[in-house]
């Protein structure tokens, strides 16, 4: 029995490699299958050896086979692995980036909101993330303004025919000839390890600058430092300016 992401390929690589598809039970599996799909697979196929295979790369990383492996587990399934290329551990090696420590982070948000709150916050070592052709322009922007001189890692279409990679510091994005099609690895290099609070500071006290140091930013400033309420905080501010 097995569990594929494109029924149609899989068959053409069992036919490519001269292996019969008599008594082979093929199931399509993918983001779009319903749970339902996957509780009816692990049930009907009890006693049966169940293989996912993955289009490419690893199932359990880049494709979803985490919901059937802890269904199959809790059945009473026993787990082994055919271990093949990931892109993670293969951008790992090309990234040119220190290898440890390092961590695969999944694909980037869509809001740059969010993508800059992350990079605002990486922890010590190598961080991998997976992010979209049509974004991976705008995410080199983000990333040069809030880390200029951070090493990066532009991988793309690892494993693959097309296989390019741009090694540079994130300010010189705009100078890499990066073909924007394709899948993407960025890789990115965070050499101290700050803290969310210390980030956030740093940026309400920008906002204070930015602002002229109205009382609004100048309180939101404090509330972070203090551990206060930030309309505490104002009004505090408020009542003392009246005061003068």
């Amino acid at each position: 029995v097995f569990a594929v992401e494109d029924t149609r390929s899989f068959k053409e690589l069992l036919n490519h490699l001269g292996i019969s598809l008599e008594g082979k039970n093929i199931f399509a599996f993918h983001d779009q299958s319903e749970s339902s799909q996957l509780d009816y697979m692990i049930e009907k196929n009890k006693g049966s050896t169940l293989y996912v295979a993955s289009e490419a790369g690893s199932a359990i990383v880049s494709d979803p086979a985490y919901p059937l492996i802890k269904a199959a587990l809790a059945a009473g399934y026993e787990l082994d692995t055919y271990s093949g290329i990931s892109s993670v551990i293969v951008a790992l090696e090309l990234a040119g980036l220190p290898p440890i420590p390092f961590s695969f982070d999944g694909f980037l948000p869509r809001e740059n909101g969010k993508k800059k709150e992350i990079f605002l916050n990486l922890s010590y070592g190598t961080h991998f993330f997976f992010e979209a052709p049509t974004r991976i322009e705008e995410t080199l922007a983000l990333l040069a303004e809030v880390h200029p001189e951070m090493e990066v890692s532009v991988m793309r279409e690892l494993t693959k025919k097309f296989q390019t990679v741009h090694r540079f510091k994130a300010a010189q994005w705009k100078e890499q000839q990066i073909n924007p099609k394709g899948e993407f690895v960025l890789g990115v290099y965070q050499p101290v390890a700050f803290k969310g609070s210390l980030n956030k500071q740093q940026e309400l006290a920008r906002e204070v600058l930015t602002s002229g140091g109205s009382p609004k930013s100048v309180a939101k400033l404090l509330a972070e430092i203090l551990e206060k309420n930030t309309k505490d905080i104002y009004a505090e501010l408020e009542q003392k300016k009246g005061r003068l």
